[in-house]
This record gives C-alpha cells, sequence and structure tokens, in this order.
C-alpha cells in the first residue's frame, strides 16, 4: 500500500532486515523479557530534514527490463544493457515526480519552517516511554545517521541491556489530503542476561556478521497517525490551500499530534503482553480496499489494527484537536 512513498524512503526502514524472510512484521514481549532487557537506550532515528510529499513510483523500467529477457536472441549481454537503461528510466522519472511533488509543497514546507519536529519527537517518545510501568530509560538520542553501519556500532557500543530503534517517518500521501507520520519499533537484548531471557545466544555475532538481524529483536512494531483534510478537492492545489489556511494550523496541529500520537501508541503495544488479546469493538474500512479491527475510538478518530498486526490511528483535521494524553497501562502490562 506504500509503494508510492518517496525512492530514498527505503534508507529509512532498511537497517535490521537481515534475515527477514517469513518472519512477522511484529512481535510483542513476554514480561520476563521485558523485565530482563531494562535499562535501555532508546534511539530514534530521524533522516529526512523536513516534510516531503509521497509520489506514485514508477514501474515502467521494471516491466521493460523483464521483456528484454524474454526477446529471443538478443543476448546476455545486451540483454543487460537493456534492463540497465530501463532502470535508469525509472530513476528519471521518480526523480522528475519527487521534484514536481517537492514544488508542490515548498509553500507549505517555508510556512512550518519554525516547527523543531526532530525535537517533539524526542520529546514525544521519551516522555511516552518514560512513563511506561518498569520500563527504565536511560536516553532518548535523536539520530540523522539512519543506516545499518551506525545503528550497528550504535548498539555495539551501548552498555545498557537492551537497545531500542525507533525510526520516523512524516509525509504528505500523493495527492496532498492526509498527512502521515509514522513509526518502526525495534527493541534488541544486549546483556548476556537479556540474551537469555530472549532465547538468544549469549554473545553478539562477531563483527562484521550482523548483531541486528531481524530475528534477534525482542519487540517490534509499526504504528501510524493519518490525518485527513475535512475536505474534498477535485487538484491539489485546493490541498495545499487548505493546509496552508491560517498559518497553516491544520498541518501544524497534525504534526504536533502525530507526534504525540505514535510515541503514545508505541508506548501502550510495548506494555502488552503476547498472550493479551485486544478487544475488537468491530470491523471497518480504514483506507480504500483495506478492511482491518477497530479497536478503540478517542480524540474523534478510530485506532485500526491491520492484519500485519500495525496499529493505525485514522482522524480528520481540526483546528481545535487537543494533542493525544499520555497512554495508560493496558491490561497485561509485559513491563513490570
Amino acid at each position: 500500500m506504500h509503494n508510492y512513498r518517496r525512492a530514498a524512503l527505503p534508507a529509512l526502514i532498511s537497517f535490521a532486515l537481515v534475515g527477514c524472510a517469513g518472519m512477522a512484521p511484529t512481535q510483542n514481549m513476554p514480561p520476563n523479557v521485558a523485565k530482563a532487557v531494562q535499562p535501555v537506550d532508546v534511539n530514534v532515528g530521524i533522516k529526512q530534514p523536513e516534510l516531503y510529499a509521497a509520489f506514485e513510483v514508477s514501474a515502467a523500467g521494471q516491466a521493460a527490463a523483464a521483456g528484454c529477457g524474454a526477446i529471443p536472441g538478443i543476448g546476455i549481454l545486451l540483454a543487460a544493457a537493456c534492463g540497465g537503461v530501463a532502470g535508469a528510466m525509472d530513476a528519471s522519472i521518480n526523480a522528475s515526480r519527487a521534484k514536481a511533488a517537492d514544488e508542490t509543497i515548498r509553500p507549505l514546507k517555508d510556512q512550518i519552517v519554525d516547527m523543531q519536529f526532530d525535537q517533539m519527537m524526542n520529546n514525544a517518545v521519551a516522555g511516552a516511554l518514560q512513563n511506561v510501568p518498569g520500563m527504565s530509560v536511560t536516553s532518548v538520542v535523536v539520530t540523522k545517521t539512519v543506516e545499518d553501519k551506525a545503528y550497528e556500532e550504535t548498539f555495539r557500543a551501548s552498555k545498557s541491556n537492551g537497545v531500542m530503534f525507533v525510526n520516523v517517518d512524516y509525509h504528505l500521501t500523493k495527492d496532498f489530503s492526509t498527512l502521515e507520520v509514522s513509526a518502526r519499533g525495534l527493541l534488541y537484548p544486549r546483556s548476556v542476561s537479556a540474551r537469555t531471557s530472549a532465547g538468544l545466544p549469549t554473545d553478539l555475532p562477531p563483527a562484521p556478521q550482523p548483531a541486528l538481524a531481524l530475528q534477534n529483536t525482542a519487540y517490534r512494531a509499526n504504528v501510524f497517525y493519518h490525518v485527513k483534510l475535512p475536505v474534498k478537492a477535485a487538484e491539489p492545489g485546493a490541498y495545499i490551500a487548505a493546509w496552508q489556511a491560517d498559518n497553516a494550523v491544520l498541518l501544524r496541529n497534525g504534526l504536533e499530534n502525530g507526534t504525540a500520537e505514535v510515541a503514545r501508541l508505541l508506548s501502550e503495544d510495548i506494555q502488552r503482553a503476547p498472550e493479551v488479546k485486544v478487544a475488537v469493538l468491530t470491523k471497518a474500512e480504514a483506507a480504500p480496499g483495506i478492511t482491518a479491527d477497530v479497536i478503540a475510538e478517542r480524540d474523534g478518530g478510530k485506532l485500526f489494527r491491520y492484519a500485519d498486526g500495525s496499529v493505525h490511528f485514522h482522524t480528520t483535521a481540526s483546528a481545535t484537536v487537543p494533542v493525544a494524553t499520555t497512554a495508560a497501562a493496558p491490561a497485561g502490562t509485559a513491563a513490570q
């Protein structure tokens, strides 16, 4: 559902994907593991420097490249060259689309240049996780270096029992009608006692073998905040104008509430033990073509749990929506 995002976005979520084939994208912690990984260092990765807009990623070159290999008698080298040209075509198209999207939202970015998103997210994550019962957070640090090598070095240098990485993204959807803020949380046992509790080998794999392979996580979560404009527009300019109105109050509120909500969702989710089932209020359409479980209704929106375990809060933009409050501990907390 996110194939239209910015071409550079995979860099935000590439780490810790080694050996992930067949693994569920989300996983909760048993209480004994949650206790063993304390205290925890938290690293918030925000690679992007500013708001961006998604766009439809071109796949025309991929289809053309596949066609190259199917042409009888073309030869391996010529087929490879043909595929390379097709790939370059995709890159050129995507660069052009990214530039066009950026130019469209440039007025919005200029309007909110005074907002310190990185600091907002750091404060929100720190506040939310430090309020989780039984969770001991040694530090919360924002990093702009979101890549495997840097994360590996951070993990290996840590002195805490556990290290949590929270990768954050925020952008407007390709039609400019919706702001999305998301976070991918991964917690890794670091010490011998924590790794033993999680059923992992006591020693870290020697470098250059990756210590942050996905199977080494004790906890995995994907949380999303979607805030949609209350108007239906026929062309992009009308959506941009709606976001710009009154000193971009809707966009500012969306970013403030988005940071608070994803931090809140993480803090709620990390407390839930695997055996605790989330009550389902009903099923509803969360997005076009996607039906999911509604697990809560609050603050003028609905909280959905998708089939892959990810949690999505959907709401409508408002100039008066209050900032999400700190999460309350749900039944069956994992961190005791």
